[in-house]
């Protein structure tokens, strides 16, 4: 759970909002969770959601599984609504780690951008998300190793 708990920190730590999205393989079917991290670093909208989350995050530390970080910024851009609305979306910055082998593995930029545009069924490129900046994650663990 000390793997699970340094994530769980360095997740809750990044400024602003974040959704954390947990894909973990459960009886040889892939599930996905989805938790909303505020700028305050609570988990969730319930007191267990953190010890869910946290668990979740342990079982792929020590199985296997992906982890999508996307923290909201100030910036924004100008889109459309479903309906056709002019309306302003944040800008995103994505992250993404592989989880398995007992610890969690930060992905590069190129990387994340791979694992967000392709399709994990057919394998084919998918259209790159408007208003999304991939980064790397390796300068915030650096930080927390330091």
């Amino acid at each position: 759970m000390k793997k699970a708990r340094e994530l769980l920190t360095l997740i809750r730590d990044m400024p602003g909002k974040k959704v954390v999205t947990l894909s973990i393989l459960l009886d040889d079917e892939t599930s996905d969770f989805v938790f909303d991290v505020s700028e305050t670093g609570s988990v969730g909208y319930h007191r267990d959601h953190r010890k869910q989350l946290l668990t979740l995050l342990d079982y792929g530390i020590h199985n296997s599984g992906g982890l999508i970080i996307r923290q909201f910024t100030n910036l924004s851009y100008e889109g459309r609504s479903a309906d056709g609305d002019v309306v302003r979306f944040p800008y995103k910055l994505i992250y993404a780690i592989f989880l398995g082998n007992g610890d969690y593995f930060p992905l590069s930029k190129s990387e994340t951008e791979d694992v967000c545009c392709t399709d994990a069924r057919t394998g084919h490129r998918l259209k790159r998300e408007e208003g999304v900046i991939y980064r790397g994650w390796q300068t915030q663990r650096a930080a927390a190793v330091q």
